[in-house]
């Protein structure tokens, strides 16, 4: 009796370490300079972003401003920060447009940063050759931005991101502007974490829509 006292307690005193286990650390990353000496940035977040191949990088803070960052920590970002709770961003703001590139965040000021493993510069997330067309209207909730501050096109009051090719936004700037009629059409992702396509067909109202032209068929520059 005494040895099968001794099992039992052993067992409960190995569950309740499990239930004490703490959640994993935020990813690290080893840099020149300490990430969390850059400009802080506080919101809450309203809604977490994926781009046209189905990958998560970017949120829009409820306060307005785009935040940016590579999509294998987007995990541990949405862990710290459920959409409607608080982010600490520690990063930099684009000189012309609200969008800022993370390198570093929080849950809370005095809570142990993550700090991204590399920086995210550039607009990612090409929908794939097999991608699904996708149609999509509504009123714009803010334009989309890539990480330098081009305009690159909209994201509306939906959640869905409308992405146009390179350099192919700002003739279309009227159509991207917050309150704007939207309409478009093209290959993406759609699922339960959000949607998302490259356009190719561009308009106001779903039946007014006018091809968007390609980076190869623009003409110069």
């Amino acid at each position: 009796m005494r040895g099968a006292a001794i099992w039992v307690l052993m067992l409960a005193l190995s569950v309740g370490a499990a239930a004490q286990t703490p959640p994993a650390a935020p990813p690290q990353a080893s840099f020149w300079f300490d990430p969390t000496q850059l400009p802080t940035f506080t919101g809450t977040v309203e809604r977490y972003l994926v781009n046209p191949a189905g990958e998560t990088d970017a949120l829009l803070f409820r306060q307005g401003p785009q935040v940016v960052f590579p999509p294998d920590i987007a995990d541990a970002v949405r862990d710290a920060a459920p959409p409607g709770r608080t982010l600490v961003v520690w990063g930099i703001r684009a000189r012309q447009a609200p969008v800022i590139t993370m390198l570093a965040f929080a849950a809370a000021p005095d809570a142990t940063p993550g700090v991204v493993d590399r920086f995210y510069w550039r607009l990612g997330g090409a929908a794939r050759p097999d991608a699904a067309r996708i149609s999509a209207s509504g009123a714009v909730r803010s334009p989309y931005f890539a990480p330098q501050g081009q305009l690159a096109g909209a994201v509306l009051e939906d959640g869905t991101v409308v992405i146009l090719p390179p350099g192919g936004a700002e003739p279309f700037a009227a159509l991207l502007r917050p309150g704007a009629r939207l309409a478009a059409e093209g290959r993406g992702f759609e699922g339960e974490a959000g949607r998302a396509l490259v356009a190719d067909r561009l308009g106001e109202q779903p039946d007014a829509l006018r091809p968007v032209p390609s980076p190869t068929t623009s003409g110069p520059r």
